[in-house]
């Protein structure tokens, strides 16, 4: 049987995980660092929640399909689009 990993293996995927954590854009949010992915779930809920309203107002939610796929659709729909739109580089 082999061994799961190598102590070398470890060590090198514990190093690339610290070089890593430094690429994640933060924010600075009243003196407070957040990750900017965070900011854009935030955002994506929010934007989803406003999205999900509108179409119930103006009755098209019953023809989306299901609302428990359509919305954690959408949230995953403007969360990844807010985070396009503001951190693509």
């Amino acid at each position: 049987m082999k061994p799961i990993a190598t102590p070398p293996k470890t060590a090198a995927f514990l190093a690339a995980t610290l070089f890593v954590t430094g690429c994640d854009p933060m924010l600075s949010l009243q003196g407070s660092f957040w990750p900017a992915w965070i900011v854009c779930i935030m955002a994506g809920l929010a934007a989803s929640m406003l999205l999900m309203w509108q179409l119930v107002r103006l009755r098209l939610a019953p023809y989306l399909g299901p609302p428990l796929l359509v919305a954690p659709s959408l949230w995953a729909l403007c969360t990844f689009s807010i985070w396009l739109l503001f951190y693509s580089r």
